[in-house]
């Protein structure tokens, strides 16, 4: 029986037209383009053999070159055909497949409507054309590149709006978008832009009263601190703390009242500032201050223990810890075998000598470490943050990133988590926006942990300084806080921004963007070797190189120091360092040579002296090229404090005139500050005046 049911179809298809059914007329009506008789063979056979016949009616609607053509038409008649046929019973199959009517041949079909409706939308190219699409097939084979480019078409639209309610829209009406999160920190950023328009105290204590969840209201209570205290007086800041009492500025509107009223730091004032402001909030801090208004602490060591003496060497703490780091506003690191905590100037313990780490204090909180668990303590030396963490960074802008079973996230001050930990790396905070990567990838989140850039970048610097660096495919580019793009990921190099520009190169030539990505200096300039280490500008200056010489020029690509030099050794100083064949020379501002090129090596300025060698010997130059310290000693290092520290044997300090104030007869000599030397003789140490060279303290034996 199977057997004469497969040759009926094949009978049926040698009979003559004569001979043959409406079915077979159908679609030999259709292989030769004739369709008004093919459809209307196929209208009277839905119902005798509805999967074929809407199946021809599918095709007719589908093809273009008939009056007929209607693809809305032709998906509707192929999903009858396919309903049709899967309820058809094989006999029927068997006939109407020998006419090419298969479920292949109907999921061809049904694909050709796909794809034609597709170009369609494609054609298009609107929101609604893409949205309609989706509507009609929302399980299409196009429908994901369908809804990508629905959704960027309109938040293209809700970018170009730039409102809220454009952002807020878009964000309610494409839950699922990929540009949701940027359209949220947008939302949001909108919504602080409009609420606060006027730019005016009531504007934004007003945005804060309504929009207390927006990232926006630390930008916002920064603003408000900003207008409220104009003059920086004290009474201002008196009137703010007490109108803005929730303020995170609160704080630093107390310490800059404080520093303001007793700048001098004397104890008349400490003692004045107590009686008028007794609810002043720090005032352990306070008290530190008043008890050593005038007095710097030195380490000091005696039988292998160290403390702390004042500068006319009186001992001011006793020597009873196996080490000691300098004071950091007002507390010192200081350590027990192998434990450490800090104390402050009056010798009191404030962080327990018990954790194996403590950290430098930022804003107003050090990170701690025992056993490999993490916490923070307060400058009182309370632990406000519990040590549960593998990981605490250092606090910026009220948030630190703390690591929890591998995982990153952010806790505030007291502890309290922030951001879920979901990264596998994490950065500090900077202008609301922090660095967190995962997979390998890296993006930007802002306060609240709403993912403003997304984690697709091989490396994200951050906004610490403006713009931030990416780095994507191996190639680098700029991208603003919210993640749109300033300079495309398509360069070489992009260096760090200094004088609100930075170094691009890109193969053999070097320019400068400034902060929006432009070129404010064309890539004219030639990328020597090691140009990224040389080509920033510093001071106002960056060095370039031109027709194979080097040169400086100044933010505005003025010429600052012709190119006619094999180098040019920096830009810090009021002369620049320049090499002409072998040897090195400076110039001025002009261009014009002050000393001649004698040197073998030259430095930069620092601090008023540049140093210079020749044969072997090193030297320094003042500010007008007058060498004040002659090439003639085995060392010199960089002034700092007005001194240098150098000599042959030994070494002595200079100060910026060239004039010794100690003599060279120590193995080592560190400048404490402007008025004090830590010298040694092996590994004795002493301190001593750079007044007069005497001695404040010397460490028995040395």
């Amino acid at each position: 029986m199977m057997l004469r049911a497969v040759l009926l179809p094949l009978f049926l298809l040698a009979l003559s037209p004569a001979w043959a059914g409406k079915l077979e007329k159908a679609f030999k009506a259709l292989e030769v383009h004739d369709y008004f008789k093919a459809r209307t063979l196929f209208h009277k056979e839905t119902k005798s053999h509805p999967a074929a016949a809407w199946y021809g009616l599918s095709v007719i609607s589908g093809r273009a070159n008939n009056p007929f053509y209607d693809l809305d038409s032709a998906y509707q008649f192929i999903l009858k055909a396919d309903l049709a046929f899967t309820a058809a019973p094989d006999k029927e199959r068997i006939y109407i497949g020998a006419l090419g009517v298969s479920h292949t041949s109907i999921t061809a079909q049904r694909d050709h409507v796909f794809e034609r409706t597709w170009e369609v939308a494609r054609g298009q190219n609107t929101v609604a054309a893409y949205k309609a699409y989706l509507d009609r097939y929302p399980s299409g084979p196009r429908a994901e590149e369908a809804r990508s480019a629905m959704h960027h078409l309109a938040f293209q639209e809700a970018r170009q709006a730039n409102t809220a309610v454009a952002y807020r829209a878009f964000v309610e009406q494409y839950r699922d978008a990929r540009e949701v999160f940027e359209a949220r920190a947008r939302l949001n950023d909108a919504v602080y832009e409009e609420s606060t328009a006027a730019r005016d105290l009531a504007s934004f204590k007003a945005f804060v009263k309504a929009h207390p969840d927006n990232p926006n209201v630390r930008k916002a209570e920064d603003e408000i601190y900003r207008l409220s205290t104009p003059g920086r007086t004290i009474a201002e800041y008196r009137a703010f703390i007490n109108a803005e009492p929730d303020n995170h500025r609160v704080p630093d509107a107390w310490r800059s009242l404080y520093e303001t009223y007793t700048k001098d730091l004397n104890v008349g004032a400490i003692t004045r500032f107590i009686a008028e402001f007794p609810d002043y909030p720090f005032i352990e801090e306070l008290v530190d201050d008043y008890r050593t208004a005038s007095l710097e602490l030195l380490p000091f060591r005696r039988d292998g223990k160290w403390g702390f003496i004042d500068t006319e060497g009186t001992e001011r703490i006793k020597a009873e810890y196996d080490w000691v780091e300098g004071f950091i506003n007002g507390q010192a690191l200081v350590g027990r075998g192998d434990r450490m905590g800090t104390i402050n100037r009056t010798g009191r313990v404030v962080v327990p000598v018990e954790y194996d780490e403590v950290g430098e204090f930022s804003e107003g909180t050090a990170v701690v470490e025992r056993a490999g668990r993490f916490g923070a303590v307060d400058r009182s030396g309370e632990l406000v943050v519990p040590m549960v963490y593998t990981d605490l960074g250092d606090f910026s802008e009220g948030l630190a990133y703390a690591e929890d079973h591998g995982k990153f996230g952010y806790v505030n001050a007291r502890g309290a988590r922030v951001i879920t930990p979901l990264y596998e790396t994490a950065s500090n905070f900077h202008r609301d926006r922090a660095v967190v990567g995962a997979g390998g990838r890296y993006g930007v989140i802002g306060r609240s942990g709403q993912v403003i850039v997304p984690l697709e970048y091989e490396w994200v610097e951050g906004f610490e300084h403006g713009p931030s660096r990416v780095r994507k495919n191996g190639r680098s580019g700029l991208i603003g806080p919210q993640g749109d793009i300033l300079l495309e990921a398509k360069h070489d190099h992009v260096g760090a921004f200094h004088d609100g520009l930075a170094l691009v190169v890109d193969g053999s030539r070097c320019g400068y963007v400034d902060t929006t990505g432009r070129f404010a200096i064309a890539q004219d300039y030639e990328a020597a070797q090691d140009v990224t280490t040389w080509g920033d500008f510093s001071h106002g200056r960056a060095e370039v190189q031109s027709g194979g010489k080097r040169g400086l020029i100044g933010t505005r690509n003025e010429r600052v120091v012709a190119f006619q030099y094999v180098d040019v050794g920096g830009t810090k100083g009021p002369l620049f360092p320049v090499k002409k064949k072998t040897k090195w020379g400076f110039v001025d501002a002009r261009g014009t040579m002050v000393i001649d090129g004698k040197y073998d090596q030259v430095w930069d300025y620092a601090d008023g002296l540049a140093r210079v060698q020749t044969g072997g010997l090193f030297g320094a130059i003042d500010s007008t090229g007058k060498e004040v310290i002659p090439t003639t000693y085995a060392t010199l290092a960089d002034a700092q404090f007005g001194h240098a520290v150098g000599g042959s044997a030994r070494l002595g300090v200079f100060d910026r005139a060239g004039r010794t104030v100690i003599p060279a007869e120590h193995t080592a000599i560190t400048l404490i500050n402007e008025k004090i030397a830590k010298v040694f003789n092996g590994e004795l140490f002493a301190y001593r005046s750079l007044a007069d060279g005497s001695y404040i303290w010397k460490e028995p034996g040395f």
